[in-house]
């Protein structure tokens, strides 16, 4: 059985999980925090959504709301190619962790791999930052 190389990368939040639950879960905030992915989106018909990214117009799908923190998702570059993205808000004291797990996908070289994981990091922290000016009293 083979898998992948992975990295889990994750920041805390000083905001509790249900706050950040209900904003990560809504597609239409990806674009405030997710520059690697998205700097625009729209809903299409097929619960798909439309995403203006650097790498040009893609397709993603994200996981239905949850009680679990569960906040996947699926990046469509074509047909044949389809990228699961494992995303979780977890709970911790009155604040919570958010933890976004990277694949290296076999196409994908080492250096590219360390660049994708900075640049994942680097939005998690600005979204850090950002959710602290939103919802911090």
């Amino acid at each position: 059985m083979n898998t992948f190389p992975v990295r889990h990368i994750g920041v805390s939040l000083s905001i509790d999980l249900k706050t950040v639950y209900e904003y990560l879960a809504d597609p239409k905030n990806f674009p405030e925090w997710a520059s690697g992915l998205c700097k625009s989106i729209q809903a299409l018909d097929n619960g798909e959504w439309l995403i203006d990214s650097p790498m040009g117009e893609l397709k993603a799908v994200f996981s239905e709301k949850n009680p679990y923190g569960v906040l996947d998702h699926t990046v469509i570059f074509g047909p044949d190619k389809k990228v699961n993205n494992p995303m979780r808000i977890l709970a911790n004291d009155q604040g919570s962790e958010l933890v976004f797990t990277l694949f290296q996908l076999p196409e994908m070289s080492d250096q590219k791999f360390e660049e994708d994981a900075a640049w994942v990091k680097k939005d998690l922290t600005e979204l850090a930052e950002l959710l602290k000016k939103k919802f911090s009293k």
